[in-house]
């Protein structure tokens, strides 16, 4: 009895060992060194959904070489952080010049986004650094792209992701388009 007590726990610890290297582990690095862009439009009207995609066109314009000097996300964060009155009012020209009545508002902090598919890599959903802007009451359909590293500003290369700290293996969280089956019990507690 005490032989199969024995070996049944080999067992079962070696079943938990080889469990624990399947879980990926890589998406907390993209948590963690990403900034995402989220521009929420006034509401649903073909109006607010137009110019939402020029407040977008315009942040992505403006946002372009500002995190040229920036080597990973802490010094992206603080750029954010400086630079969020000239984003905020950059929004507001393009919604003056539309026409439109009511602002912008820039919030800096972190949010929930679903999985996102492009056409070269994938993002896992989770909780990431946000910049989100607000147009008027902010109760349209919004728009959400990776601002740091730029992966939104059509700039998305390895050299983008070395510099937000992604590594190669790391990396494939974005590319890797096969399913991976995971324990979601086993992800809670390792």
């Amino acid at each position: 009895m005490k032989t199969k007590l024995i070996c049944l726990f080999c067992a079962c610890f070696i079943l938990l060992n080889t469990v624990d290297m399947l879980i990926p582990r890589s998406e907390a690095n993209i948590f963690d060194n990403a900034i995402r862009l989220h521009v929420l439009a006034n509401d649903n009207s073909q109006e607010a959904q137009s110019v939402k995609l020029l407040v977008r066109d315009a942040i992505l314009e403006e946002c372009g070489d500002m995190f040229s000097e920036c080597g990973d996300v802490i010094s992206a964060s603080a750029t954010v952080e400086e630079n969020m009155p000239k984003i905020e009012s950059v929004a507001n020209r393009v919604l003056k010049e539309n026409g439109m009545e009511y602002t912008a508002k820039a919030c800096w902090g972190y949010e929930e986004y679903p999985t996102r598919v492009y056409e070269s890599f994938t993002l896992p959903a989770g909780t990431y650094r946000s910049l989100r802007l607000d147009l008027g009451d902010a109760e349209g359909n919004n728009w959400w792209c990776v601002l740091f590293p730029p992966l939104c500003t059509g700039a998305s290369s390895g050299e983008n992701l070395t510099a937000a700290d992604i590594n190669e293996k790391d990396s494939s969280v974005f590319t890797n388009r096969k399913y991976i089956f995971r324990f979601k019990l086993l992800e809670l507690f390792w």
